[in-house]
Parts: structure tokens; sequence; C-alpha cells
């Protein structure tokens, strides 16, 4: 199971909250299920209120969630169903370590980049978030145009 805290794509800043998350008590599968639509519709209503929240992320996450969910059935391993439960517990935390959530459009790529791990794992890569933005670390500044410095060259 820790075996996820390496896959390519999990950021750092989630790693130790991930740790805690797989050592959780497993939930019913029914239970998860509605977990992320609660959660869908809070992200929702976020971003009615305050137009913040990015409920098209949002839905793209639940959206793989639920049909990983789907795809459970009896012969599902304990070790497999911690990992689902994982993903799904780090979703609908809003305040995971990486941001909240539900204060800017970023807020839930950390959330989507645990989950496109999770697929990877099980080898859903189709389930997988597309066209997420460059970790922040990794984004290179946009180039300064016009003010002082242009003036100086």
């Amino acid at each position: 199971m820790s075996q996820i805290l390496q896959m390519p794509g999990v950021p750092e800043s989630s790693k130790q909250l991930l740790l805690r998350l797989l050592q959780e008590d497993l939930i019913p599968v029914e239970a998860l299920k509605a977990v992320v639509e609660s959660y869908r519709r809070v992200i929702h209503d976020a971003a009615r209120r305050h137009g913040r929240a990015n409920a098209h992320l949002g839905d793209a996450i639940a959206n793989s969630l639920q049909a990983l969910l789907a795809r459970v059935n009896e012969a599902t391993g304990a070790d497999n169903l911690q990992v689902i439960q994982a993903a799904v517990r780090y979703f609908v935390i809003q305040n995971d370590g990486s941001g909240h959530d539900l204060e800017s459009p970023d807020g839930l790529v950390d959330d989507a980049r645990v989950v496109n791990a999770i697929m990877h794992y099980f080898g859903r890569d189709d389930l997988k978030i597309k066209d997420l933005p460059e970790p922040a670390a990794s984004r290179r500044p946009a180039p300064i145009r016009g003010g002082a410095a242009a003036t100086r060259r």
C-alpha cells in the first residue's frame, strides 16, 4: 500500500496525509460513493457562492472516483480497498495540506494528482484526469513585459 506514496505524480505535500489515510479503518463502499457525491455538491455550492472553487475539476475527480468505486466487488482485496478509500478521503478533506480545495481554481489540483496516481496504480489510466497544470514548483514565471525593467535595456 505504501508504494502509492512513491507513484509518479503524488505531490510531496500530500504524502504525509495519504500515509495516515492508508491506515484508517475501512468504510463501506456505498458510504464512500455517498461521500464523493456529497463533496461534489459542496464544490458546486462553493463555486456558485464564491466563484473560486473549480467545479469542472471537482466533477472530473468525482467521476473518476465513482467509476473506480463502481468496479469494486467481493473479490477486491482489503489492501486495494484501503487505497481507494484513501483517494476518496483525500478528495473530501478541504484543507489537505496543499491549500484549501474551495478557495482557488487550483485548490483541487493536488487532489486530481493523487487520484491520477491511484488510477495509474490500478491500471486505469483511462480514468485519469486530463490537462492538469504543472505543479507550481515546476512552473516557469511569466516574462516581465514593459515597466521599468524594459526601459533600462
